[in-house]
């Protein structure tokens, strides 16, 4: 790439010092970071082009800390419109020259906007353009002074002269050609076509003089024969300016159709996927250019960079550098019949795509081939040391740092290895660079909240006698204390003291006992400080008590009698009753002591005739069968014997 020219042009468009990088998103003014694909370093120049805040556009310098402008770059004549800067490294703007387009901007102050311009690609057509269409008019100055010399001194090679002078009008006729053609490109190579203009005069010159050559010459073969070979050389020489001035402009023409159908747009149109250029994710371009020529061939070749990102797209108007679009091409070239369909996505761009004929360039800038694939070298960057699987976690919030956790994923509770997305990344090595897949999935770890363990988990056993929020484990068994089941215990076991009158199945203490004695008795004095002293005074063994009210009896059901044999027992209460409901014996009651029964017989609709059996004596009325007769037995026992009286109630 010839880098003078690229000098010399840069003197002539007024452009600022090179910058080795561009951007080509937002980003933050502060420490080195990664740019269009590459990592800065301490003193690079940056264009910054694509601030979300236009007024912080402009020409920086990289730093590990906070990014100033560069000194070239800080007042509103170092950024006036017009004014270009040509980008030196970058995937996407490697080699571009990009044209700032506010004019008289105040720093800080006002939005800063910035367009491309050209490619390093179009400025070197351009200079070789030019410097073809300057060989050719020093080739063609050379044929004319031939020329002049011819005529002084040919004196019989008229024939000769004549071919002389037809060569000659054929070299100002290519040079005219590569006039029109460098015209055409002055966008993208300025300079070229004013040049090639001036070859196009100088071989005409180089024509006149040479037919005047033709009418004056009278005899110098020689010299004619010179001639012709020197505007042989000048026709080749403004041919090879033709074709490098054709060439100088890297982009078709096109008419922009504001309709987003996938369908032939037409010839020599094309057209987005959405009314809004910024959103659009697809273009249609038809196989024919403004110009009619068909150019397929060309946009087939769109897709052969092996990088997922094949190239960039721009569409910009020809009227005006400010209005242009750009795009990564980033799937392959579709063939729709007559038409081709690209896949986009938008990089940048400003303006409305004018819908004039012929009024746009479609600029396609083709990606190098996907390099083999690195280390896995980054943006992300880790701690300075770190220890061989620790689970790595972010260091701050802008998701580029981490650090080393200092937990390693062996000592959490983990599910079944499997290398899968979504499983733990951990250090591999002790640089705090290199991560790998740990093998734990985060669906396989329990909850710091309520987990939920499977499988038989584990965890130290405490000390015996611990009393606090440590996991207890099977082999944790303290003897200090007494089982849940009928405990045993020792010493002096104290408990809460229920509230007078509580009727549950909690403790009753010595002090529940004596509060509700004292509301039996109506108080207790202090002799009465024990439960036996309490009973000892209300039972009396060794004197006769007089009762001095009467007392109440339950009376006890024994169910209905309808066979067998019925004994009846003072267990649970003197006063019971009986249904007489079939046949039966009534038998004297074994429980041993002496004690008094009163028994309620009721007979029933099956009423049977009932005997006795064991009594030392029966007084009284005799048992009937009728339904609903009622009799009442006094049974006394003594070491006399037994002794039944019954008594008819109806």
């Amino acid at each position: 790439m010839a880098r003078p020219a690229t000098a010399a042009v840069r003197l002539l468009t007024g452009e600022r010092e090179p910058v080795r990088l561009a951007t080509i998103a937002n980003i933050t003014l502060y420490g080195l970071q990664t740019i269009d694909g590459v990592l800065t370093e301490v003193g690079d120049r940056v264009l910054v082009k694509d601030q979300a805040d236009q007024t912080e556009n402009g020409i920086y310098t990289a730093s590990e800390g906070q990014w100033f402008r560069a000194a070239d770059a800080r007042t509103a004549r170092t950024m006036q419109k017009g004014t270009t800067v040509h980008v030196q490294e970058g995937t996407v703007s490697a080699d571009r020259v990009y044209a700032f387009e506010t004019l008289d901007p105040a720093i800080g102050a006002d939005p800063i906007t910035l367009s491309f311009y050209l490619s390093q690609d179009t400025l070197g057509d351009a200079v070789n353009a030019a410097n073809a269409a300057a060989a050719s008019a020093a080739a063609a100055l050379t044929s004319k002074n031939a020329a002049a010399t011819s005529a002084t001194n040919a004196a019989g090679s008229a024939t000769a002269a004549s071919g002389s002078a037809t060569a000659a009008s054929t070299s100002a006729t290519n040079a005219a050609t590569s006039a029109t053609n460098a015209g055409t490109s002055a966008t993208a190579a300025a300079g070229s076509a004013s040049t090639a203009s001036g070859s196009a005069t100088s071989a005409g010159t180089s024509a006149s003089a040479a037919a005047g050559s033709a009418t004056a010459a009278s005899g110098s073969a020689s010299a004619a024969a010179s001639s012709a070979t020197n505007a042989t050389t000048s026709a080749t020489n403004a041919a090879a300016s033709a074709a490098a001035a054709a060439n100088a402009v890297a982009a078709l023409g096109y008419t922009f159709s504001p309709s987003t159908a996938d369908a032939d747009p037409g010839n020599g149109t094309l057209r987005l996927n959405n009314v809004s250029a910024a959103s659009a994710t697809a273009a249609y371009i038809d196989n024919l250019d403004s110009s009619g020529a068909t150019v397929s061939g060309i946009l087939d070749t769109f897709d052969d960079s092996t990088n997922p990102i094949k190239g960039q797209l721009s569409l910009r108007s020809k009227a005006s550098a400010a209005i242009a679009y750009v795009y990564s091409v980033t799937g392959s070239v579709v063939d729709g019949g007559g038409y081709r369909k690209l896949t986009l996505a938008y990089v940048s761009g400003a303006g409305t795509l004018p819908t004039t004929a012929d009024g746009i360039w479609l600029i396609f800038t083709r990606a190098g081939d996907k390099g083999a694939d690195g280390l896995g070298s980054g943006d992300f960057s880790g701690p300075a040391s770190s220890v061989t699987d620790n689970i790595v976690t972010f260091a701050g919030t802008t998701g580029k740092a981490g650090k080393d956790s200092g937990v390693a994923v062996a000592s959490l509770v983990a599910g079944p290895a499997s290398a899968e997305t979504d499983n733990i990344a951990t250090f591999n090595g002790g640089t705090g660079k290199v991560v790998k897949d740990s093998g734990v999935a985060v669906s396989g770890l329990a909850p710091k909240a309520s987990p939920t363990f499977t499988g038989t988990p584990t965890a130290p056993t405490a000390a015996a006698g611990t009393n606090s929020t440590q996991i207890a484990t099977t082999a944790y068994v303290d003897t200090t204390f007494a089982p849940k089941a009928s405990p045993t215990l020792t010493g002096t076991p104290a408990a809460p003291t229920a509230a007078p009158g509580t009727n549950t199945t909690q403790i009753a203490t010595t002090g529940f006992v004596k509060a509700a004695i004292d509301v039996v008795l109506g108080g207790v004095s202090a002799a009465f400080d024990t439960l036996a002293e309490i009973v000892a005074s209300m039972v009396r063994k060794d004197a006769d008590t007089t009762l001095n009210a009467g007392y109440f009896g339950t009376d006890v059901s024994d169910g209905t009698k309808s066979s067998g044999i019925y004994t009846p027992s003072p267990a649970g209460g003197n006063f019971r009753s009986a249904t007489n409901n079939g046949a039966h014996t009534l038998a004297a009651p074994s429980a041993s002591g002496s004690y008094s029964l009163v028994i309620d017989y009721t007979n029933g609709a099956s009423a049977g005739a009932i005997v006795t059996s064991g009594f030392t004596k029966v007084t009284g009325d005799a048992f009937t069968t009728t339904s609903g007769q009622k009799f009442r037995l006094f049974i006394s026992k003594g070491q006399g014997g037994t002794h039944v009286h019954v008594q008819a109630l109806q």
